[in-house]
């Protein structure tokens, strides 16, 4: 799974310098995040997921599953989880919506 830290990041027209300045996260270590080679710690998770104004799932790359009628939202693991959560688990009722934010 891709998470979404360079999607984010090019989206606000940053280069990973400028994010780091603005995050307090090192460079080289966004770098890698980016790539999937850093196993982060929820510190570094969280400060980049509030920066975007995102959620840490999102940004890890799960995919976010929100019930129409009572709104509770839950993470997928993967894009097979949509045909086994087609009722939410909370209120059975359907549908869901998938959300990418």
């Amino acid at each position: 799974m891709k998470n979404r830290i360079k999607e984010l990041r090019n989206k606000q027209r940053l280069s990973q310098t400028e994010l780091a300045e603005k995050t307090g996260i090192s460079q080289p270590l966004i770098s890698r995040c980016e790539k999937g080679f850093e196993n982060s710690k929820k510190q570094t998770w969280q400060a980049l997921a509030d920066f975007f104004g995102v959620s840490v799932p999102y940004l890890q790359g799960y995919l976010i599953a929100e019930c129409r009628w009572c709104g509770n939202k839950f993470v997928l693991t993967s894009d097979k989880d949509k045909d086994r959560y087609f009722y939410c688990p909370y209120c059975g009722r359907s549908p869901l919506t998938f959300k990418t934010k």
